[in-house]
């Protein structure tokens, strides 16, 4: 896939654009109408796009992705600092526009941010309004109706980092049963084994912290592992 890096664009243009976005137009009839999707079903269209465009390998190639679904992945120089956002998904689902500078020198969070525009893509396309009045306006609704991107972020997290795959990673690094065997390790021996795991799935100690919380079985216990994921990941 070939990109432009797009370092001195038209910002009326953009701005125009950005008024009229996918994932950015969260206009009142859009969230009116934006059904509450379980994690069950989200992870199920995660699952349901990698099983149509994706090889099998790791880390999940999200620009692959993009190029079966034909949407163009834009580079903008300032777009974090101009609009305070890492992406946005356009109107007309052909492109996502990402900062310059994450697609750079960011991969981790380049990745996630393509992902998560992809679950836009996937979850909300049939929502997609018209557009609205302002960027200003955007962020006020994008601020309000947050569920919204938390469906968008649970996509993102399950297209990374499937279920199966996941699990199946963790078990292989503590020698079983994850949730049983993880209390085995010593604090360098279990981040040690996360840093494997989060550098095989491309994903940053948030994503990986959010999907074990999410798919480890069972019980209560495990919840104390979670919490403190990030401390243990000695990086």
């Amino acid at each position: 896939m070939e990109y432009s890096k797009q370092k001195d664009l038209d910002w009326d243009k953009i701005n125009a654009e950005k008024n009229n976005l996918g994932s950015g137009s969260r206009g009142l009839g859009f969230a009116s109408q934006m059904p509450y999707l379980g994690k069950d079903e989200i992870a199920e269209r995660a699952r349901d796009l990698l099983e149509v465009c994706w090889d099998g390998s790791f880390p999940v190639d999200v620009e692959k992705i993009c190029d079966y679904l034909g949407i163009a992945i834009i580079p903008v120089q300032g777009l974090r600092e101009e609009f305070e956002v890492e992406a946005f998904l356009a109107a007309d689902f052909k492109m996502i526009y990402v900062d310059l500078s994450g697609y750079e020198k960011e991969s981790v969070r380049y990745r996630f941010s393509v992902a998560h525009e992809l679950g836009h893509y996937i979850l909300h396309q049939e929502y997609y309004p018209s557009g609205i009045g302002s960027f200003e306006e955007w962020k006020f609704l994008a601020s309000n109706f947050d569920y919204v991107e938390f469906q968008a972020n649970y996509f993102a997290a399950s297209l990374l980092a499937p279920e199966r795959e996941l699990v199946g990673a963790l078990d292989r690094e503590f020698g079983g049963s994850f949730v049983r065997n993880c209390w085995n390790k010593s604090h360098g021996e279990f981040g040690d084994a996360l840093k494997r795991v989060r550098k095989f799935f491309k994903v940053s100690e948030q994503v990986l912290a959010r999907r074990m919380r999410d798919l480890m079985p069972g019980a209560e216990e495990f919840d104390e592992v979670a919490v403190g994921l990030r401390s243990k990941f000695c990086v």
